[in-house]
């Protein structure tokens, strides 16, 4: 057949195509909640919840987590936490050492910058309205500017720091690799030892009620408790090797969330299994107080829902 020819029937052929059908595309866009998305983090400054993840997602509600706001952040960072400052300012962590800050309910945010080769990996808000940012080599940032210029400490240390919390202007806790456990007693100024964790144990996520209380969890079910400031730790293991990724507090009650879904209640010293009725996520990390008798949690496959802290099982 002639050149000539087998343009021609290329022609036809290629007028015989179907349109492509991007409208599946479109709808999954326009979805509030994807199943790519894997949320990180979650924090409410009294007036605004807000819960953050992969590819700049940000999530903000207005009504306790009913009804939601999404909004990408430019370049789509990888967000792995979320704090609120007691004067309503949200700080938003991704791993490419930048600080995003919202100072006007989660609407806008801007990126700062923490100067430093060592990676941030967990962060707070104190009750002087100051960020704390820790992560590798035993790091530690402040900053009192929201994020404009910051303060590093170190331990000179090769571990990653994983968690960071205020329980009152002075005390603080940081947890992380290797069973590292430090506190301070004096704003931050200076941050001391407790005792290492058992088995160099490492924390996927710490909550301290005070300067005595407090407890870890992390992989194969295991966790810890402390009642006297970190100076002993205390096996408080699920009967589960499931692992634990959030920890929170609501009412005089301990909760965790963590793979496969999982939801656990802490009565006395047994853990319990929610049956919260939802499909089972990759895991479940955000595990966050909402209202009286309300916990959100949220984490991989787009996994976001309310339960009930008294039965465990997820609302409409």
């Amino acid at each position: 057949m002639k050149t000539w020819a087998w343009l021609a029937v290329a022609l036809v052929l290629t007028g015989c195509e179907a349109p492509l059908n991007l409208s599946g595309v479109d709808q999954e866009r326009e979805r509030l909640l994807h199943r790519y998305d894997q949320f990180q983090g979650a924090a409410d400054n009294g007036s605004v919840l807000v819960v953050v993840g992969a590819g700049g997602t940000v999530l903000a509600s207005t009504d306790k987590g009913v009804d939601w706001r999404r909004q990408q952040l430019d370049g789509s960072p990888s967000l792995i936490g979320v704090t609120a400052c007691p004067d309503g300012t949200f700080g938003a962590l991704d791993p490419l050492r930048r600080l995003w800050v919202s100072t006007d309910g989660a609407a806008s945010w801007l990126p700062r910058k923490i100067q430093s080769p060592e990676i941030p990996l967990a962060l707070t808000c104190d009750p002087q309205n100051r960020f704390w940012v820790v992560g590798g080599f035993s790091t530690i940032w402040m900053s009192a500017d929201r994020g404009e210029n910051w303060q590093e400490q170190s331990l000179g240390e090769d571990a990653q720091l994983t968690s960071v919390q205020f329980v009152d202007a002075e005390a603080g806790f940081i947890t992380g690799e290797f069973g590292t456990v430090l506190v301070t007693g004096d704003a931050g100024m200076n941050w001391e030892r407790a005792s290492d964790l058992p088995d160099e144990f490492y924390p996927q996520a710490s909550l301290f009620l005070n300067r005595d209380r407090g407890w870890v969890v992390g992989l194969n079910g295991r966790a810890f408790y402390t009642g006297d400031a970190g100076n002993s730790w205390v096996s408080r293991n699920l009967d589960s090797d499931i692992s634990l990724f959030g920890l929170t507090a609501h009412g005089d009650q301990i909760f965790a969330a963590g793979d496969h879904g999982t939801v656990w209640v802490l009565h006395g010293e047994q853990w319990t299994r929610y049956a919260h009725g939802k499909p089972a996520a990759s895991f479940l990390k955000v595990i966050h107080p909402v209202e009286d008798g309300v916990l959100l949690v949220a984490g991989g496959g787009g996994a976001l829902f309310r339960v009930s802290s008294e039965t465990g099982m997820a609302q409409e």
